[in-house]
């Protein structure tokens, strides 16, 4: 049931009853659709968001709403607050209750289901003048129940949603129906999120024009744009509405927890033109990050940064350990050999020096392996003159044989022709023979030295290696990163791919992780090279060696 009252303060124009929430954007945005719990709350955070409608605090239509948003899981997200709204005539304070659900169809597509649920007591405000002239008007203090639904079909960066504000309106005192008898209020809206760079950061910030319209029972129906930029930052906000005017706002991000910002709209239809000004404050704390992984793409950097925290605490340990053990050895042997019971120490010991006279030996045979393959470099080359100068010299007797042959005009001469010929090709063939086997020597050698190479890591250097990986070639890869999950791993190649570089990766099965890696190098120090030179000065971010040592 909507009043409709000849005379309440006939100086001001009058409002509409919804919430006038068509400003929000960071913040409590899911008062505006019960979906955006998800994905523009912030989970987890408390806001505060106030109107001041036409500027005055004490006599004008105001909307206050504290609200608290978090995510269950991946897929759903709650959220809880109070809400106090003057509409110029009911004042209605009361609580609201959020719950958000998402549905992912496919890497491009997903639909996210919502509601709201909005209980209030409703009762006169005190502002509120009657006209002399009409019959009493008694209104007693109401409970109002109204239930709003939402959806969402989000494609890539486009998005297009309906939501209900007052799918069930009821008004629980009396025991009967709240809407307007003319329908529901109901909002459709669209946005695309455009992302840009800033501050060296492409993954984060985005520019989201929206387009929305209104439908109200009894008023003219609302059509607006607002166009949101948000960074890590800050964001900003401009928009339009055909009944409240134009708005601008700005707000900011403190100590990574506390975020403030303010609005203000200005009245440009002719109901509202003469109208001071709006003000919105919003103020919110988060909580910082869920334990588990939140389901928007929040900031590449940070998980990269996770990682490389994660793999140096394990670098750390692993180098503690190895110290630790190598002083707890050191310490058993000396005692062992001070008590006269060191046959353990010595076997250690003997140990010790054979794996020093292993790698020596190694040492040595890849030094050998490598001249061998400098020799033979240098033989092919000899081979080939010789080969070149055969070629000449066979190309003269060709010749000669040729002039002899039409002087002579002998079939033996032909026939001695075509046997040097023969004879010719047949050299050929034994040559290419010949150099194919050195090809295939020289290769065996090459791999020969990438299996047999000893690896004595740097401090400080981040390095892994495996017997042998499904699908790849031995050989040293530099790494660029590491995911578990594919869209961060599709986003990171995707942006790797648009700075010109040329990525490549492979799946490992034994810990279910993607790796990126920018090129695979024969030998360690040549992956150190690449890795030390940022792969060239073309890739700023770190780099870590992953060694298969066979097939």
């Amino acid at each position: 049931m909507v009043l409709t009252v000849l005379s309440v303060k006939s100086q001001e124009p009058e409002l509409p009853y919804d919430f006038r929430q068509h400003n929000l954007t960071e913040f409590n945005s899911s008062l505006l659709s019960p979906v955006f719990s998800l994905d523009r709350n912030n989970p987890q955070s408390v806001a505060l968001w106030t109107r001041w409608q036409w500027q005055t605090m004490d006599s004008s239509p105001t909307t206050l709403f504290l609200n608290y948003s978090r995510k269950l899981n991946e897929e759903s997200a709650i959220g809880g607050g109070f809400l106090q709204h003057n509409t110029g005539v009911f004042v209605n304070t009361g609580g609201v209750l959020n719950y958000a659900y998402n549905f992912v169809l496919n890497s491009k597509a997903q639909i996210t289901l919502g509601i709201n649920a909005i209980g209030y007591q409703r009762k006169l405000a005190e502002e509120f003048i009657m006209d002399p002239g009409l019959p009493i008007f008694e209104e007693k203090s109401n409970f109002i129940l109204q239930i709003a639904p939402a959806v969402k079909l989000q494609l890539n960066a486009f998005s297009f949603g309906i939501a209900m504000e007052n799918l069930l309106d009821r008004n629980l005192t009396t025991n009967e129906g709240n809407a307007s008898a003319t329908g529901l209020i109901y909002m459709g809206l669209a946005s695309y999120d455009f992302p840009v760079t800033i501050f060296g950061d492409s993954s984060t910030s985005y520019i989201r024009p929206t387009l929305y319209y209104k439908r109200l029972p009894d008023f003219d129906n609302q059509i607006g744009l607002n166009t949101f930029f948000s960074t890590p930052k800050f964001w900003a906000q401009v928009g339009y509405n055909n009944f409240y005017g134009i708005s601008t706002g700005i707000g900011g991000h403190f100590f990574k927890k506390l975020s403030l910002g303010a609005l203000v709209e200005f009245g440009t239809s002719a109901d509202i033109k003469g109208e001071d000004p709006s003000f919105e404050i919003v103020t919110a704390f988060s909580f910082g990050q869920q334990v588990f992984e939140v389901e928007e793409l929040e900031d590449l950097e940070t998980e990269q940064q996770q990682i490389n925290e994660e793999l140096a605490v394990l670098e750390a340990q692993r180098k503690q350990d190895s110290l630790a053990a190598v002083k707890a050895a050191e310490i058993l042997a000396l005692e062992q050999l001070q008590n006269q019971k060191s046959k353990d120490s010595i076997a250690i010991v003997r140990q010790q020096i054979e794996l020093a006279k292993a790698q020596e030996l190694a040492e040595t045979k890849r030094k050998d392996s490598i001249a061998l393959v400098n020799q033979q470099i240098e033989l092919a080359k000899a081979q080939e003159l010789a080969e070149t100068k055969r070629k000449d010299s066979i190309r003269m007797a060709k010749e000669a044989i040729a002039i002899a042959a039409i002087k002579a005009g002998q079939e033996k001469s032909r026939i001695d022709s075509l046997n040097a010929v023969k004879q010719a090709e047949a050299l050929a063939e034994a040559r290419k023979l010949r150099e194919k086997n050195m090809q295939d020597s020289i290769n065996a050698l090459e791999e020969e030295k990438a299996i047999e190479e000893v690896v004595v890591l740097k401090k400080g250097e981040v390095y892994e290696e495996v017997a042998s990986e499904e699908g790849l070639e031995p050989g040293y890869y530099l790494i660029a990163n590491v995911f578990g999950t594919k869209k961060y791993f599709e986003a990171f190649v995707k942006k790797l791919s648009a700075e010109g570089l040329q990525p490549k990766s492979f799946y490992r099965a034994k810990n279910k992780y993607n790796y990126v890696y920018l090129k695979r190098y024969d030998s360690m120090q040549e992956a150190r090279n690449a890795r030390d030179s940022k792969y060239g000065g073309r890739y700023d971010g770190k780099t870590w060696i992953y060694r298969v040592i066979g097939k």
